[in-house]
Parts: structure tokens; C-alpha cells; sequence
């Protein structure tokens, strides 16, 4: 790996005097060291290691760092190394890179393992020697090493009564705050609270969800650090996407209040809200409800965790728990950064994908309506996979016309439904050759326009309307009655989706009565 100029000569000065012109960079840019020789140029950002009593400021130009062997004067981009020899500063800055190389090599190696975090704290702390804390946005301390002296032990920050108040008082902080989505190393200095550290943000899809912190006892900044942190804080970022890490407070204790409010009937709503208040789920936010049957892979590969972890990893504000045989999510949508549409876009792929199915509910206000957000959720998955079983995802509202039509016909067949004098028609056109069902389905549909209708039938004005007074005659109205016409339409939705094997005729019908020329 590189090393920043800055930390090569802090671990030389551990060996050897070492003189600078200035600060030196904290960027790692170099690389394994060359010795310089009168005359020749150096690479471009290379680490040279040049004997003194020649003039290397051009080298120095060039290269990313030049160390002199003697004594001498230091200018820009040069050091002066007070040692024996080029061959003892060569091998120790050698030794230095080997140290560092391992450390990364290491921890690389702990990944592949699939070790924990807290592995990966032990490793670095070694090199370090500093107190190292990954904690969540939520102060739950995921792993820890030395952290106890500063409140960091494992479990939840806050929870004892050593640690509250510095709790209480942190997420009241304006500097607390003003980090909270910094990219990159940082310093936090807060002397009444938890002392001086720096620290690196974790994000997931661009929200911060945990922060590697490094403890330091030294009141005066000190970057040299800063981009070994950044590595150790992508290694636990890889941890944390690959659930090496246990499941934060807050979540879980969200993911609990959820499932009683969906599982128990006889919960008490009142408590549940204040319980999701208390955890940031306020009564005043919008919520959605995302029901996803799980595939049998899933259900024999045991991975319904792992889904879990991911959606709740590619959707802000989410919370998933499995609930029978399914994956049930609630996502905050007001705590959420993103829209319907970004959750519909997000998900779709993976549902696909995974070879799952989705069921969404509607948009609701309030903790009152989760047991029916759930219910709508799963309907719409339910009747969704069987009149669109190749579509993946399905929406309460594009649904729910069908939901009334089967729970109407749930004990009574669709034609016992329908309207009696509807079904005249359609024998008296079985029998006689005449459209009148058709004529009334258009006149229906186009809002009673005569015009319109005799348009779509390709017949004259006045033949339309002569058929619309043999309907009326046939069903003995005048289609003046809203509620009539809503009957007529709905019984028009229930004869189309079945067909009677053998139907017994109205009562009272006469076949020779109905029996007409065509028109």
C-alpha cells in the first residue's frame, strides 16, 4: 500500500533524527523507496534515498519525497535523515512498508475469512495503538478495542447511568450534527462529552449508518492517521453489507414493535405508538407496507435474513422482519430519502431477480392502520399473482376492483349477482340474434351518450334509439336511477368473469314473448 510522506518520517524519527523544511503531506502517494544516484532523475511521486553533499533539489521537484543521508538543510519536498548510512535508512524504510503491507494484507485476509468487525479493530489496534469504536447512528457499539475507558464498550451507548448524559447531551450537539454525513477522515473534539477522536462515517447508499471512531489522548490535531482510518472504515463498510455485524438496538427494536402490531389482534395501539415515537417512527409520518413471497431457494437456502439485511441496506428509513411465510417491510416514507417511485425502482430489479414477488399497500398516515397496510399488502399479492402470475410486482390500487368483485362472489356465483332483467337480455339476444347487452354495455360506458354509442354500434341515431327503448322495456326502467345504472355496470364485471354451466332462467321469463326481429 502507499504511505503519506508525513507518516514515513514519523516512523523513521522512531530510528533517526529527522529534519523537514515544513509539514509534509498526509496523502499516501508513496511507494517503495530507490536509491538516487548523481545524475539521475526520478520518477515522477517516487520515494528517493539519496547520500548527502550533492544538491538534490531538482530530484526533489520531481520526486514525492526525497531523504538525504547526513546532515544538511531541508528544502520543500526534501528531508534529512541523521543516519549511518542510505543502506540503514533503505532497509528501515523497507521494514516500514512491510509493516504496513501486512497490516492491510491482514485485514484483507479477515474479509475472505468472513471475521468479524471486531477482528478487524484487534488487527488494526496492533498497528495503531489506539482505542478503536465502530458505533452506530443509533450509539449502538458494534466492536470495540480499549473503548471502555470512554463509555465504548459492546452493547448500547447510553444505557448505563455513566453514559446517558453524555448521550443526551451529544445528540443535542450542533458539532455532532454538522458531521453526521462527512465523507472522508475527520476530527471531532467535544472535551465535556467523549473527548478527542478522529473518525470516519460508514454510509450505505448515502446516508450514514455507522462511524469508525479512533480515540486519542492528545488534545492537538493530528492528521498522519487520517487515510488508515479511511482504509479500516471500507473494510468494516464490507463487513457491514456482508452481516458480520449483529442487528443495531434501534432496529431490532423496531423490527419487535412491528410484528406485534401486525401479529396480535388484541394489541394495544395506543402503546405501540408511543413506542415507535420513541424510536424516531413518529404518528405523524407516511408509511408503506411491501409484502415479498418468498421463492422456495430462499425458504430451503435459509437466506430470509440476508434479504432482510439487503432491503433494508437499499432502502432508507426500512424496516424488514419475516411473519409466517413472507418478508413483511415497512418503510417510513418521511424518514425515507426516497420517493414511491425510488423504492418501486430499487426493488424491482431485486425482486425479479431473486425470483420473488411483491405486494404493496397503500400509502397511510399514522401507526393506526399497520395490521391493514399489511393486509392490503398481502391482497394485492394474493390476487395480483393470480390474474398477472408473470408480473412481479403488485399494487393494492390496481387490484382492488377485482378484490371487490371476488369477495362479492365469494358465496353466491356471479350471475346469481346480477342484475335478473340483465340476464333477460342477454337469452333474448342468445335466441333472437339482437345486440341489445352490447347496445347498453357501450351506452353504459360512454356515460349515457346516445350519439357516442351509435357511433361505436355503426348504426343511425334513431335505430339506437330505438333499441334503447326496447331495453328500457325489457328491463322496466328508465336508467334514471344512479344506483340502478351502478348495478347494471357492476352485473356487467360479474357475468364477464364466469360463465354458468346452466343457468336457470329468471322466473317469469317466456322465450316467445322475448322472442323479437333483429334490430
Amino acid at each position: 500500500m502507499k504511505l503519506s510522506p508525513a507518516l514515513l518520517c514519523r516512523e523513521l524519527s522512531k530510528l533517526y533524527p529527522v529534519s523537514t523544511d515544513g509539514p509534509l503531506s498526509v496523502e499516501p502517494v508513496l511507494t517503495r523507496p530507490q536509491l538516487l544516484e548523481q545524475g539521475a532523475a526520478p520518477a515522477e511521486g517516487a520515494l528517493c534515498v539519496a547520500p548527502a553533499g550533492e544538491d538534490w533539489s531538482a530530484a526533489a521537484d520531481r520526486a514525492g519525497l526525497v531523504l538525504t543521508v547526513g546532515s544538511g538543510t531541508p528544502r520543500g519536498r526534501q528531508a534529512v535523515v541523521d543516519a549511518p548510512s542510505t543502506a540503514a535508512v533503505y532497509n528501515a524504510i523497507q521494514a516500514v512498508f512491510d509493516r504496513y503491507d501486512g497490516w492491510y494484507s491482514d485485514l484483507s485476509d479477515s474479509r475472505l475469512q468472513g471475521q468479524s468487525i471486531q477482528t478487524l479493530l484487534e488487527l488494526s489496534h496492533n498497528l495503531l495503538g489506539k482505542p478503536l469504536v465502530v458505533i452506530g447512528m443509533d450509539f449502538s457499539v458494534v466492536a470495540s478495542v480499549e473503548g471502555e475507558s470512554h463509555g465504548m464498550a459492546r452493547g448500547m451507548f447510553g444505557a448505563t447511568e455513566d453514559t446517558y448524559d453524555v448521550l443526551t447531551t451529544l445528540k443535542h450537539s450542533g458539532k455532532y450534527e454538522a458531521v453526521r454525513q462527512l465523507d472522508g477522515w475527520f476530527y471531532f473534539y467535544s472535551e465535556e462529552e467523549m473527548g478527542s477522536c478522529m473518525c470516519v462515517n460508514i454510509k450505505k447508499y448515502g446516508q450514514t449508518t455507522y462511524r469508525l471512531m479512533m480515540f486519542d489522548t492528545e488534545e492537538q490535531q493530528d492528521p498522519i492517521y487520517g487515510f488508515l482510518l479511511e482504509h479500516l472504515a471500507a473494510m468494516v463498510e464490507h463487513a457491514l453489507l456482508h452481516n458480520t455485524a449483529p442487528v443495531s438496538g434501534g432496529s431490532h427494536a423496531i423490527r419487535t414493535i412491528l410484528h406485534t402490531a401486525i401479529s396480535d389482534r388484541t394489541a394495544d395501539y395506543v402503546t405501540i405508538s408511543q413506542r415507535l415515537d420513541g424510536c424516531g417512527w413518529h404518528s405523524s409520518h407516511e408509511y408503506l407496507c411491501i409484502v415479498l413471497q418468498l421463492s422456495y431457494l430462499d425458504q430451503k437456502n435459509l437466506t430470509i435474513h440476508a434479504i432482510c439485511s439487503y432491503i433494508e441496506n437499499i432502502l432508507s428509513g426500512s424496516c424488514a422482519f419475516q411473519y409466517k411465510d413472507d418478508i413483511v417491510v415497512f418503510v417510513d416514507l418521511t424518514l425515507s430519502s426516497m420517493s414511491q417511485t425510488d423504492i418501486s425502482s430499487r426493488l424491482s430489479c431485486f425482486v425479479r431477480d431473486s425470483l420473488l414477488k411483491a405486494g404493496y399497500s397503500r400509502v397511510l398516515l399514522g401507526h393506526f392502520n399497520f395490521r391493514r397496510q399489511y393486509d392490503q399488502a398481502s391482497i394485492a399479492l394474493e390476487v395480483g399473482t393470480r390474474r398477472n402470475p408473470s408480473f412481479w410486482i403488485h399494487r393494492f390500487n390496481d387490484i382492488a376492483f377485482d378484490y371487490i368483485l371476488e369477495q362479492a362472489t365469494r358465496k353466491l356465483p356471479g350471475y346469481m349477482l346480477s342484475h335478473e332483467r340483465l340476464l333477460r337480455l342477454r337469452y333474448g339476444d342468445e335466441e333472437n340474434g339482437t345486440e341489445y347487452l352490447r347496445t347498453l354495455r357501450l351506452y353504459l360506458d360512454n356515460h349515457l351518450n346516445a350519439v357516442q354509442t351509435a357511433r361505436e354500434l355503426f348504426i343511425h341515431r334513431s335505430t339506437f334509439l330505438y333499441r334503447l327503448e326496447r331495453i328500457k322495456a325489457v328491463l322496466g326502467t328508465d336508467l334514471t336511477d344512479p344506483d340502478e345504472i351502478l348495478y347494471l355496470m357492476l352485473s356487467f364485471r360479474l357475468m364477464e368473469r364466469e360463465t354458468p354451466a346452466d343457468p336457470s332462467r329468471p322466473a317469469g321469463q317466456n322465450s316467445d314473448q322475448n322472442r323479437k326481429q333483429p334490430v
